[in-house]
């Protein structure tokens, strides 16, 4: 029988800016959250998988230029120029065109979405050529080093120091995505039981079959 793990959802780094990680493979989008004059237009989406790091990535820019963050059904402020709209490919499309035309002159727009636009359901024909301008960023895939770090930070807030040694066999085994680091150090830990977080306890977790069949079954974070 599968061993059944406490899959701990709460422990996630916060969406804080400083904890965003950086490293060669996203630092050009951290770059470009940070300085939306840099925007080659005041509209912008971010696309990406659950789990792939563009929510906490979107918070760099609300936190840094204090934009509003909606919500499918949330209320729109009635004078705000700043927005991050989360799960836009089901957002009310009346209420992204106005947001588009009052974003146009001196606001900024960034909508996610785990789709790209060419997959969304048209609802609002107004709408459908105001985000085929819109510019479509695609969550960039982590290396080596930032899993390696998101790892880490996964593991400190858990109060657990592994060796170097074990965040790399780790980095090199699992998937290349910020959601497989979480259910590595979840799982992980509950595997080890008290034991140390050596190398041979990793590979032990990694190449038990057991072990990983619980993966399948959080497919959100």
């Amino acid at each position: 029988m599968a061993h059944q793990y406490p899959l701990d959802l709460s422990l996630p780094a916060p969406y804080a800016a400083a904890n965003f990680v950086v490293s060669d493979a996203n630092r050009a989008l951290f770059d470009l959250l940070r300085q939306p004059a840099d925007w080659l237009n005041p509209h912008l989406v971010l696309t990406g998988p659950a789990g792939s790091g563009k929510t906490h990535a979107s918070h760099v820019f609300a936190e840094t230029h204090g934009a509003h963050w909606l919500n499918p059904g949330a209320p729109v402020p009635d004078t705000a120029t700043l927005f991050v709209v989360d799960e836009a490919d089901t957002f009310d499309q009346e209420v992204l065109f106005h947001l588009y035309n009052r974003t146009a002159s001196d606001g900024r727009l960034l909508l996610l979405s785990r789709q790209h636009p060419a997959q969304w359901r048209i609802r609002v024909p107004d709408f459908e050529s105001r985000l085929k301008a819109m510019r479509v960023i695609d969550m960039p895939e982590p290396d080596d080093s930032l899993l390696k770090s998101v790892l880490k930070k996964l593991f400190e807030a858990r109060v657990i120091t592994p060796s170097d040694d074990v965040l790399e066999y780790l980095s090199r085994r699992m998937e290349r995505s910020v959601a497989h680091a979480q259910k590595i150090v979840t799982g992980l830990e509950a595997y080890a039981n008290g034991r140390a977080f050596t190398r041979s306890l990793a590979r032990q977790f990694i190449e038990t079959s057991e072990n990983m069949t619980w993966f399948d079954d959080w497919d959100e974070i």
